[in-house]
């Protein structure tokens, strides 16, 4: 993965990600950690939420994250991962940051396993955008 996309990853921490069964759509926001040994996304939420009931069922989901409020000074990412239980290295990385969600009940962490992503990053001026895929 370009080291531009890992370093605009990891000064972030907030995240949309969309998901659906054969019915309906779905986002959610979640704060995030980024786990740059897996490229992945580290999250916590209940098992309970709408949100992860659909993960479950397809764990296909497509992420953004973004920043910037003027078009010259946008950027992010879009990305294509899998939905799936986080590790246990990856749950200390996630309490390590957010350690408060020790405390919540009904939290578990959950990993998005990056397949594909674009980064568009209009700060550098790039025609084209950047793309990592997982092979």
């Amino acid at each position: 993965m370009d080291q531009r996309i890992i370093d605009f990853l990891q000064n972030n921490e907030i995240l949309s990600f969309a998901m659906q069964d054969s019915q309906e759509v779905y986002i959610a926001n979640a704060f995030y950690v980024f786990d740059t040994f897996d490229f992945s996304f580290i999250i916590a939420s209940d098992q309970n939420t709408k949100h992860i009931k659909l993960s479950i069922i397809n764990p296909c989901v497509a992420v953004n994250v973004y920043q910037g409020k003027k078009i010259a000074l946008l950027k992010g990412v879009q990305i294509k991962a899998k939905f799936i239980n986080a590790t246990k290295e990856q749950e200390k990385l996630y309490y390590q940051k957010f350690p408060f969600a020790k405390f919540q009940k009904g939290i578990r962490i959950y990993a998005l396993y990056i397949l594909w992503t674009k980064f568009t990053d209009n700060t550098l001026m790039l025609n084209k955008k950047i793309e990592f895929q997982r092979n």
